[in-house]
């Protein structure tokens, strides 16, 4: 019995080998706590327990529900790493928990089906070079497996975790069960197809490779869509900031047309204090600040006259040639933030000119094919 137990320790001790290996690679990123060496040795230890228990539950009692029980305990072991070894958001550490789990599983079916490729029945041996090279059997059996760790880790590119928004947070869970129970089931279910059926067997490991891969790849499109949801978070708070310098220049603008149209009503009145040349001036420079640029496209004439104002401080003529109408699919805050980016560019590379006669930007807005 002692011999037993011990052979026993001895083959799941090489399935733990590879959760802490996978486990270790993908944890890597996130930041060690203090003391992190003696850490790891006690996460090891307490791994070793969760080992040694799995085995003797499974030699006492060798079903379905007690397999089941003992590949959650594997599988809780490079958690249990992750939990005493490194800081970070919890979810961002489950979520490269189950990274490292499906990784595993990757490696393992991987494996199993280069065995079958080469001619070697798994039922029997998983000896590639011969049962009498021990040695360079465990060593391509290692470092197959790593290389699928580490292919993989690559890329899935999770070397830098940002921290997970709430609807993230909660795919994170889902994936987290969905790991277990999708992953756990197959697995166990397998054993009872390796002795009947080695074909079964080798579809069980094929269909365990395709679910690994998936929940890579929504570990992946978690990150993915938790930053890109930040993302437009930021955009939004930054358009909405533009909408209101938008509302606020179109107030600024009205404010000036309206006090240069009483203006020039007024004009006649300075006839005989001002001279003809003062007054010309005058109109003149109404004529300027009173906008008449009418595009059919109110963003756009705003934006206009803004950037002329703008440009005439730095001797920039500003044309343009456009249909409003075109603009029409647009809305008024990415309108805005478009033609205003764009100007304030062109004034800014224009006034660097030392030519004034080059200084000058042309605007079109046509539509073209449609």
């Amino acid at each position: 019995m002692p011999q037993e137990i011990l052979y026993q320790f001895i083959i799941n001790l090489t399935v733990a080998g590879q959760l802490v290996a996978s486990g270790l690679i993908f944890l890597h990123p996130l930041p060690k706590k203090r003391l992190y060496p003696l850490r790891l040795f006690a996460a090891l230890i307490i791994d070793a327990g969760l080992l040694a228990l799995a085995v003797l539950l499974r030699l006492r009692i060798n079903t379905l529900p007690t397999r089941f029980i003992m590949r959650l305990m594997q599988f809780a072991m490079p958690l249990v790493i992750s939990l005493m070894c490194y800081k970070g958001n919890l979810f961002v550490r489950l979520r490269l928990w189950c990274a490292g789990v499906a990784a595993m599983e990757m490696g393992v079916s991987i494996y199993s089906m280069l065995l079958f490729l080469l001619g070697t029945d798994e039922r029997t041996s998983i000896a590639v070079f011969g049962e009498n090279m021990l040695l360079l059997n465990w060593l391509f059996y290692i470092v197959v497996h790593v290389t699928v760790y580490l292919l993989t880790y690559r890329f899935l590119a999770l070397k830098t975790p940002e921290e997970l928004d709430r609807p993230s947070r909660n795919s994170t869970t889902v994936l987290s069960l969905v790991c277990l129970l999708f992953l756990t089931v197959p697995d166990c279910v397998s054993a009872e197809f390796r002795a009947v059926s080695y074909e079964m067997y080798l579809v069980n490991k094929v269909y365990l490779f395709a679910l690994a891969a998936f929940i890579l790849a929504i570990c992946t499109s978690i990150e993915f869509q938790s930053r890109y949801r930040s993302d437009m978070e930021i955009m939004d708070q930054v358009l909405r900031e533009e909408r209101k310098q938008y509302e606020k220049m179109k107030e600024n603008m009205d404010i000036i047309n309206m006090r240069c149209h009483d203006l020039r009503h007024q004009l006649d009145d300075f006839s005989g204090k001002l001279t003809d040349s003062e007054i010309e001036a005058l109109r003149e420079s109404m004529d300027f600040y009173d906008s008449n640029l009418k595009t059919s496209c109110e963003v756009l004439d705003v934006v206009l006259h803004t950037s002329q104002l703008t440009a005439k401080e730095d001797g920039i003529e500003i044309t343009c040639l456009a249909d409003g109408q075109a603009l029409s699919f647009m809305r008024t805050r990415h309108l805005y933030s478009l033609f205003n980016n764009a100007i304030g560019n062109a004034i800014e590379a224009v006034k660097k000119l030392s030519d004034p006669e080059k200084r000058v930007i042309s605007i079109t807005v046509e539509r073209q094919g449609g």
